[in-house]
C-alpha cells in the first residue's frame, strides 16, 4: 500500500512543471554608510525654486557615487552633501559635484567644509 502511494505521488509530480519562484520586486538599497563622513555646504546661486531646483540638482548628482547624503536650504541657496571622508579633501572631491551643479544651471562653489547642525538631508541610493 505504501509503495503504491509513493508511486502515485511520483507519477503525479511528473505531470506538472515545478513552480517557478516569483521575481523579486525592485527594491532600492541605500549605499553602505562610510566609516567616516565628510560634510560640505555648496552654495548654488539661482537655486530658489521649491520643487524643480532640488530635482535638477538631484538629477545632476545622481551618477556621482561619492554623494552619500544630500539636502537643501533654498532660503540660503545651499546644498548639503556628505561623502566618504576617505575619498579625499573637500576641494578635490567636490569638483565633479560643482561641475554637475553648474551644468544644471546654477552658479555653485564650495562654501564650507561642514554644514549646519540642523541640516536636513536624505541618503542617496545609487
Amino acid at each position: 500500500m505504501r509503495l503504491a502511494l509513493v508511486l502515485a505521488l511520483a507519477a503525479c509530480g511528473r505531470d506538472h512543471e515545478p513552480a517557478q519562484p516569483a521575481p523579486a520586486p525592485h527594491v532600492a538599497i541605500a549605499p553602505a554608510r562610510p566609516a567616516k563622513l565628510q560634510h560640505v555646504t555648496i552654495k548654488a546661486l539661482g537655486m530658489t525654486c521649491e520643487e524643480s531646483c532640488p530635482l535638477r540638482v538631484r538629477y545632476a548628482l545622481r551618477d556621482l557615487p561619492q554623494v552619500y547624503e544630500l539636502g537643501f536650504d533654498l532660503d540660503h541657496e545651499a546644498i548639503f552633501v556628505s561623502y566618504d571622508a576617505a575619498l579625499g579633501a573637500p576641494k578635490e572631491v567636490t569638483r565633479p559635484m560643482i561641475a554637475a551643479i553648474l551644468t544644471a544651471g546654477f552658479d555653485p562653489w564650495l562654501a564650507r567644509e561642514d554644514w549646519p547642525a540642523d541640516a536636513k538631508v536624505q541618503i542617496v541610493s545609487h
